[in-house]
């Protein structure tokens, strides 16, 4: 489990990050549904993302099984894009 530890948040570990895209980690819809049953009903309904105070949300993959998160400062500066910002290669090239 992560801990803030300004703040005292506790995150847990069933989180993953993607290694091709900056800031986004993703989970399987069935522990996200465990974890936030409301925001995962939201999405399984067909909103594109969802908020909470902390990160934006939206279903991704092949028939939809992988929930994907992104920071909310990040989303905040650019949408739905941020979820596809590439990471930075080791040697700085394009």
């Amino acid at each position: 489990m992560k801990i803030c530890p300004k703040c005292g948040y506790r995150d847990l570990e069933y989180w993953r990050q993607n290694k091709w895209r900056t800031n986004v980690e993703f989970t399987p819809i069935s522990e996200f549904q465990i974890q936030k049953p409301d925001l995962s009903k939201r999405l399984v309904d067909g909103e594109a993302f969802v908020t909470d105070n902390l990160y934006a949300y939206r279903l991704s993959g092949k028939g939809k099984t992988i929930v994907e998160r992104i920071i909310m400062e990040e989303f905040k500066i650019s949408s739905i894009k941020a979820f596809h910002i590439p990471t930075e290669h080791v040697d700085h090239k394009p």
